[in-house]
């Protein structure tokens, strides 16, 4: 599992701002964030409390608790999407600022491959909460996963139609990047139906999250059609997350942290 020491120990400082990040003291009952605004900072609570809701039909449903260590508002820098939900103080609360200028930066640092992952560990997230993902996402549009950088540690595999890539239960060895080609993602419901989950094409990666997990497959993939993958061995998967930023590290395993607990 990755490793997060303090951010506000590793965060380097904003171009723009002082040489210390800038934090913040905010009493209760105050709102960070609005429903439907335009993306700005986020926040990494440092004490106290924030809750992440949404209104329905004039009823508040909280989406999750948030206090030290955490990163409020994030998700906003990530897609730049608008807010997909409000964020307010529980009690008194101290934050770090994080601007999405730092931000983007700990970003184009990263590898192509973590910048994938994250990307879409946001947009399972959102889909977990019924929100919509963005599609004109400036930061992820039209990069390759595979660049110079990468393409050494990968190793191609070919997997004839018909033919099950993993089943669920099997120990997770690397992840995939789909290449050519189709797959679907499936279970075997109580009741021996089976259930599909999803389908994946070229520039999918799947079975990642096993790795991220530290866990066994949890889900059975399938090849649809000739499917040509390149393989990221778990060591190397690895050595790729080790290589990105402190706050891109930090944000990923929160998230994973996230998915499980909606699991």
């Amino acid at each position: 599992m990755i490793v997060n020491p303090r951010l506000a120990d590793c965060i380097p400082p904003p171009p723009n701002r002082k040489s210390e990040l800038e934090e913040i003291n905010v009493g209760p009952g105050k709102l960070l964030i609005k429903e439907g605004d335009g993306s700005g900072d986020a926040f990494l609570i440092t004490s106290g409390r924030v809750e992440v809701f949404r209104a329905v039909n004039g009823t508040k449903h909280r989406l999750a608790t948030l206090g030290p260590g955490d990163i409020a508002g994030e998700m906003g820098l990530i897609d730049n999407a608008p807010r997909s939900a409000c964020i307010a103080t529980m009690e008194p609360t101290r934050l770090v600022v994080i601007s999405r200028e730092l931000f983007v930066k700990q970003l184009r640092t990263s590898p192509p491959l973590v910048r994938y992952v994250l990307h879409s560990l946001v947009r399972m997230l959102r889909s977990l909460n019924g929100i919509p993902a963005d599609h004109g996402d400036p930061l992820f549009a039209d990069e390759p996963i595979v660049s110079e950088r990468t393409h050494k540690l990968l190793r191609r595999d070919t997997f004839a139609p018909g033919r099950v890539i993993f089943r669920r239960g099997d120990v997770a060895h690397g992840a995939y990047l789909i290449q050519t080609g189709l797959v679907e993602i499936w279970r075997e419901t109580a009741d021996d139906q089976v259930q599909v989950l999803g389908r994946a094409g070229p520039g999918a990666v799947f079975g990642e999250m096993a790795l991220l997990r530290d866990a066994n497959r949890s889900a059975n993939v399938t090849a649809v059609e000739l499917t040509v993958c390149e393989v990221i061995q778990r060591h190397r998967f690895e050595e790729l997350l080790r290589t990105a930023p402190t706050l891109i590290r930090q944000l990923i395993a929160a998230y994973v942290q996230r998915i499980e607990r909606s699991a």
